[in-house]
């Protein structure tokens, strides 16, 4: 798992073979595969990290390389984001599911403030499983012990985006043409703008839903082209790990799409308001939120293609 500590970028060339050398010790660390029973145990909860030093650079290609392990990828542009995301997307094909199956994920969140306020408290952490059906159109999650199944937004799966064509333009058109048809409500404010809606809708579908490589191909180069959406570097989830992120930011809030810095998986989410913001509810007293209010914080821990809800 990697942490990011500083991005090199004025080296020089270096030659053929270094940078072969370099690509197949990252393909290769990127292809191990990761703890899958029970948490980490390791003290990175929250906004404290330990960060690695005795960096070594390996010139020309932006990996950052400490003790011949990768360390981050740096990118320019979001649209650079966009790229390296969609090309890493291509070589982890993971498990293709039939129809009819679910995705099951177990993530660490920050669990929702207990004050009676508004968005997350970071100071703490709870593990949180839910199951999303392939189709797209539902969700389950274990509330006291029993299996609530719902329905998921935005209501589209695998098999909806990859219908032809299979392009930026393609993927975000179904997904905004779904999001058009809905009937929106806000209990606190005007509601977002469509660019708002179809980032949050792309950031919900890359993190519920078992896509296959060319749609996520796709939905990553078809991020870095909806106006407003940019990048981060250096964002933790909630396990602390700390990646290059799609960030969009709306009138008062920001939210962030987690991904590994150097194979460019899922990770987690996040998400802050920027501005003060006074909520406009029909039944309850308005609330002022703070500027700087965590709203979302999330981490994927085991994700999995299962034949039911409730299975693990």
């Amino acid at each position: 798992m990697s942490t990011i500590k500083d991005f090199r970028r004025d080296t020089p060339p270096m030659t053929a073979q270094a940078e072969n050398t370099a690509r197949a010790r990252l393909l290769a660390a990127a292809r191990e595969p990761g703890p899958r029973n029970g948490l980490r145990r390791a003290p990175r909860l929250g906004w404290r990290l330990a960060i690695a030093g005795a960096l070594a650079v390996a010139v020309g290609t932006g990996v950052v390389v400490a003790r011949d392990q990768p360390r981050a990828v740096s990118v320019a542009s979001v649209q650079e984001l966009g790229e390296r995301a969609a090309q890493a997307a291509y070589d982890d094909r993971g498990q293709v599911p039939d129809p009819g199956q679910w995705l099951y994920i177990r993530e660490l969140q920050a669990p929702e403030s207990e004050d009676g306020g508004y968005g997350v408290d970071v100071s703490k952490r709870a593990v949180r499983e839910r199951w999303t059906s392939v189709d797209g159109k539902q969700e389950a999650s274990l509330i006291n012990g029993k299996l609530l199944v719902q329905g998921n937004h935005p209501g589209l799966g695998a098999a909806d985006l990859a219908q032809q064509p299979i392009t930026p333009d393609g993927v975000l058109a179904k997904t905004r043409q779904k999001l058009e048809d809905m009937r929106m409500v806000s209990a606190t404010g005007p509601l977002p703008s469509m660019d708002q809606r179809l980032f949050q809708a792309v950031y919900q579908l890359m993190g519920t839903q078992a896509l296959p490589p060319e749609v996520r191909a796709a939905l990553f180069r078809g991020l870095a082209t909806i106006p407003g959406v940019s990048f981060t570097e250096n964002v933790a989830d909630a396990d602390g790990r700390r990646g290059v992120a799609f960030s969009y930011t709306g009138d008062s809030a920001r939210y962030d799409l987690i991904l590994d810095p150097v194979d460019f998986r899922f990770l987690g989410t996040y998400g802050v308001t920027v501005k003060d913001r006074t909520t406009d509810y029909t039944d309850a007293p308005n609330h002022v939120v703070k500027a700087g209010t965590p709203l979302t914080l999330t981490s994927r821990l085991e994700s999995k293609v299962v034949d039911g809800p409730g299975q693990r």
